[in-house]
Order: structure tokens, then sequence, then C-alpha cells
């Protein structure tokens, strides 16, 4: 026994050395010790040890060790309790909170669903009963029981078109009739064309794609109630196509008898027909269209894609390439005959995938990954609705008679639940009441609703209460529980609170300290000077002879403004600029001016071009000289703030012990 608890004693102290030399302390800056895991960790994130040379990693110990200087400076100066900084700091923890607040796994199987439906095409009718997400449960049921009976009728043979115009509460599925009791827009029946994934609304769409051909779904809920859904059609994608149509369309006028109407169809198919003959021969639509004496024009349609237009006017591109001509298509607007310009297939890369996910952040299917995220937790914290069977009501039964109508206006008083004390669920061992969710209430009234019952919205509070209580519990706990991403927002914090520290003792106090600025431009200026520039008379003329006489009068030294005087007396033959320039600064310039002969001693030349008719007068040679501040201004800026951040740099190291185990860190690539 005795030799059993010493082996245990000195296997522990073992393991304590080991341990503490394993991951020894490799840098002392100041207050902060440096261990080599923690050094290694960094490096490796955006290094490989394994192509690592002792010089490169020698030149990030530096870096590193200024690194952590600055930010011990910027918490010492108390930079993290500015509010601007802390804002940030929140909206970069809630954007990098957002991928553990959801379910990995149900993430990847909404992506890899998404990115399959893409691949298909459905055309689809649907019959619509009315009902809230969080109607009470009468009001559900008598909904489910409506849409069922619907269903039922059509299972026995009555035409889904009928019955929508009839009973569903999408009414676009009825004739639209004016005041006179005429047709103003005919009704879909239901019909709502052909959709890909993203069309429609995410619990719409799921029932679509899980229904077969030819097939009615039994009731699909989404947030406007409940669907039955008839499948129609399934293709393969149609992608995104550009076209050319011929329109030939109806007389639509309200005033034609029932017989003009057959006549004005009889008309325009027979008109189409004959287009599309003449087209088949090899007939541009223009010319087809003249050949026919038809005065309407191709029209070029955008690209679209399945859902753009009516179910049938889609039908008729499935299958055609790019150059391909339809068959005359058929739609409530009249005949078409549609010539594809562009097809653009749907592609399935890291773009697409990219796309998709971005597209789900956007769309209510991103819930199903958060539904799920919100019962994992729940069950992992042994969450509990709490019910005492020997009371009347429940316990979120109790707000129905305590919130009134003063609630859409957002006066409900919390006072008026101050006699409510019962609990209503136990969560991460923890009870919450009915005041703890009065006070929710209270916080998130439901300003500017109207015409929905309180029951339904005391409902939608609770559940939105519960998931918010489980987020925010999960969300408290995400540093401790990952330690990635405790590191992330270590990271993010250090960088906002340098990058302030940054702000303040180099870049902005380097644009903003004009004195400091001169003071510094005075020290360098010559650093910064013009090369030899010439001073000069730049002359262009109309014509080899003004040419000549220029040339003539400038060897005499005739003034500038007298020469143009005398050569533009009747009209302008010559113009002048005063210019200074240096050489390579402006190639006209260049080409006429021999700069070997300009030495800086001031000697006057006259210069000709005369292919050109251009000539230079020079008037006087310029030496080296500073070039003035704010002509360089950028530069001098930016040399001052390296000035700048060497002098912080100075500093820090002089303010701050120092010791690096340079063999230690050294050997993590020997």
């Amino acid at each position: 026994m005795i030799k059993a608890i010493l082996f245990g004693l000195i296997f522990g102290f073992v393991m304590q050395v080991w341990a503490q030399t394993d991951d020894p302390v490799v840098m002392k800056l100041g207050k902060e010790e440096i261990k080599l895991s923690n050094f290694k960790n960094t490096y490796q994130k955006n290094n490989d040890l394994k192509k690592t040379t002792e010089q490169e990693l020698r030149d990030y110990i530096d870096l590193y060790i200024n690194f952590r200087l600055k930010y011990a400076e910027a918490e010492e100066l108390h930079l993290d309790t500015i509010v601007a900084l802390q804002e940030e700091l929140a909206s970069y923890r809630k954007q990098a909170a957002e991928k553990y607040l959801t379910d990995k796994e149900v993430n990847d199987k909404i992506v890899e669903e998404a990115l399959e439906r893409m691949k298909w095409d459905i055309r689809a009718s649907h019959i619509l009963k009315n009902v809230l997400s969080d109607a009470m449960p009468a009001d559900t049921l008598a909904a489910y029981n409506a849409i069922m009976k619907i269903r039922s009728r059509i299972l026995k043979g009555e035409s889904f078109a009928e019955v929508a115009a009839k009973e569903s509460d999408d009414l676009s599925a009825r004739d639209k009739m004016s005041a006179g009791g005429e047709v103003i827009k005919k009704g879909n029946g239901g019909d709502l064309g052909y959709f890909t994934a993203f069309d429609l609304i995410y619990a719409f769409e799921t029932g679509a794609y899980n229904t077969p051909v030819g097939q009615i779904s039994m009731p699909v809920r989404s947030e406007f109630g409940y669907h039955l859904i008839f499948v129609q059609d399934k293709k393969p994608a149609l992608g995104k196509i550009k076209a050319t149509q011929i329109l030939l369309p109806y007389n639509n006028s309200p005033n034609l008898t029932a017989s003009e109407k057959e006549q004005d169809a009889t008309a325009v198919k027979e008109k189409i027909t004959n287009l599309y003959t003449d087209i088949q021969k090899g007939d541009s639509f223009e010319d087809a269209l003249k050949k026919q004496n038809i005065a309407e024009k191709p029209g070029q349609l955008p690209l679209f894609g399945c859902n753009r237009f009516e179910g049938d006017f889609i039908l008729g591109l499935y299958g055609l390439k790019k150059g391909d001509v339809s068959k005359p298509i058929n739609t409530s607007f009249g005949w078409h005959i549609v010539k594809i310009d562009e097809v653009e297939p749907v592609v399935i890369d890291d773009e697409t995938r990219s796309s998709v996910k971005n597209k789900i952040l956007r769309d209510s299917r991103s819930n199903k990954s958060k539904e799920a995220f919100i019962e994992r937790v729940k069950s992992e914290n042994k969450f509990k609705e709490l019910v005492d069977k020997k009371m009347k009501t429940t316990p979120l039964e109790d707000f129905y008679t305590v919130v009134d109508s003063s609630i859409y206006s957002g006066d409900w008083n919390l006072s008026q639940a101050d006699h409510l004390s019962r609990n209503m669920f136990s969560f991460a061992d923890k009870n919450y009441t009915q005041y703890d969710f009065a006070k929710y209430l209270y916080k998130h009234q439901f300003q500017g609703i109207q015409n929905i019952d309180v029951k339904v919205l005391i409902n939608y509070a609770y559940r939105e209460f519960i998931e918010n209580t489980v987020e925010e519990y999960e969300d408290n706990r995400l540093e401790e529980k990952y330690p990635e991403f405790a590191d992330l927002m270590k990271e993010y914090k250090e960088g906002i609170l340098l990058y302030e520290l940054s702000e303040i003792k180099v870049w902005r106090k380097a644009e903003i300290d004009t004195v400091g600025l001169e003071n510094y431009y005075q020290t360098v200026k010559e650093n910064h000077l013009y090369p030899v520039r010439l001073k000069a008379e730049f002359y262009r003329s109309t014509d080899a002879a003004t040419t000549k006489k220029v040339v003539a009068m400038l060897v005499k030294e005739v003034s500038g403004n007298k020469i143009m005087a005398k050569m533009n007396k009747k009209s302008i033959t010559l113009i002048m600029d005063t210019v200074t320039y240096w050489e390579g600064q402006n190639q006209q310039f260049d080409n006429i001016v021999d700069w070997t002969k300009i030495n800086g001693k001031g000697i006057y030349f006259v210069f000709v071009n005369t292919q050109e008719n251009e000539l230079v007068r020079s008037l006087e040679i310029l030496p080296p000289s500073p070039k003035p501040l704010n002509e360089i201004k950028g530069v001098i800026v930016s040399d001052y703030q390296n000035l700048l951040e060497k002098e912080w740099i100075e500093s820090v190291h002089k303010n701050n012990s120092i010791w690096v185990d340079y063999d230690k860190i050294l050997s993590l690539i020997k």
C-alpha cells in the first residue's frame, strides 16, 4: 500500500515536471508570459513550420514581440472601454457565433437538398386554406378539416382547377370580375407554373418536391396556412434563357361575343401556323412577319428562368438549345414562337454551392437548422414545461386574461402580470417563471400589429421566449465550450484594440499633427528634390513658313509677346505656352529639346522640330531644389508614419522587460 502511494506521488511529480517542460514559457514581455504552445499556434495559423527557415522564424519573433507589447499598452489605456469598439467587437462576435448556433449536420443536409432540387423544375397547382402559424388549436383544426374535405372531393373525381377556383383562399385561382360581371383577368385555377429551389416558400417547395408527378399531397403547412399540392410535371432544369419571340395576341376586348372570340382565336392560330412554316423554310422572324403582312415585331426577352412566365409558355421551351426555334406555343396572351439566343444551364460547382449557402441564410429553410439546434440544446439541458395538473389553467393560459389590446400599441403594462408567479419551464437547472415571460412580453410588444387574436400573439411570443432563452444560454457558453471560438474572439479583440491604438499613435496622428509633419518635412526635404528643370517658351505653328519666321525672331531674342502679336496679326498661326519641365516629364517636349545641352549654366538655346512645326526657347535652367510639402504630402505622411511607428516600438521596448528563449522556439524547426 505504501509502495503504491509512493509510486503515485513520484508519478504525479514526474508528470507535473513533464508538463512544465513540455510547454515551457518561452517569452516574458512585461507582465505577460507566453508559452511555447501559444506562440506555435499563433505562428501556424498563417505559416508552415516545415517550410520555415531560421531567419524567417527570428523575424517573426520580432514582429510577435512588437505586437504583444503594443497590445499590452492598448489594455493599459483601457481602450476596450470605448463604446464604439465594444459595439464593433459585439458585431464581429454575432457574425462568428452564427455557425455555432445552428445544427451543422442539418445545415449540410439543407445545402445538399437545395443543390439536388436545383437540377429539377416542377409544375404544380395548389389550393390554400388560410390559418396563421400560431393560431389557436381550434382554428388550426378547422382549417385542416376543411382542406381534407377538399382533398376528398378531388380524389373522388372533381376537377382540381374548378375546386381551386371556388374554394382556394389564393384569389389568383379564380377569375377577376369587373363591376358589370365581365371577366377582367382569367383565374389560374391554382396553377403556379414551373418553379425550382428558392422560387417559393420552403414548406411549399418541400411539399411539391416530395409529391410524385400526377398525385395530390396531404395538407402541407406553411406560414400562410394549409396547402393541397397537385404536381403536374417534373423536368430537368431549364436554367436561364435569353430569347426572341413573336407574339400574336388574342383580341381581349370585353365587347366581343363568344362567337367573335372563337373566330379571333382561329385566325390567330392560322397566322402563327403560317409564320412557323415560313420560319421552318429558313425565313428570319422579320422576313416571315413581312411575308404574312403582320404588323407585330419580334420582341427581346431578358434572361429568365422557369418561374418567370406561365407554365404553358415555359413547357414549350424545354429541350431547346441555342439557335433552336420553338413550335407555336399557346398561352392566355396568344400564340408565341420563340428563338433561343442564349442558354445558361444549371451548374453545380463551388460558386453555386457558396451562392446556395448565402441564399439559405436569407431563406426560411434556415429555420430548420435553427429549430434542430434549439431542440438539441433543450434536450442536452433537460428542458421541461412545468404544468400543475391541479390547476384549471396552464401557466401560459393565465396570460390570456392579463394581456389585452394595449399590447397592439405598445402600451401593455407589466404590472398587470404582477400576481403571476408560477413556473413555466425548467432549463439548465433553472426554473423560468411567468414573471420572466411577462418581462419578455413587456419588452417585445406587438406595436403596429392588427387583426390578430391576442391569444395567438401570446402563443407566438411564448415560443420565441423559449427559443431566445435557449439560444442565449448556448451563446453565453461559446467561449467555454469551443476553444477555437474563444481564440477567434481573442484575435478579434486584439486586432480591434491594436488598430485603434495604431490610429491614435501613428496613422491619424501623422494626418492631423501639422506641426510635427512640417518639422519632419524640414529634416527630409533634401531627399525629395526636383531634377534639373528647364523653364522655356513652347511654340507650335501652323506651317513651315511660320516656323521659319519664328526661328529668326527667336534667334534675335525678340520677346515672346511681340512674336505672338506679329504672327497672329491677321489670323491665328502660332500658339505659345510658358512651361517648366524636367527630362522625361513630357514626351512631346523631350522630342524637341536636346537635354545634353542643358548643363546648368543658363546658356540660351533655341530648339526646333521642323517636322511638327514646334519650337522651344529656353529661358532659365533651374537647379535641383526641394519639392514643396503640398506636392509630396502623401509620401511625407507615409514616411512620417514609419518614423512614428519606429519611435513607438522603441518606446514599448524601453518601457518593458523582454526575455526570449530563442533556442526553445527555434527548436520548433530543428
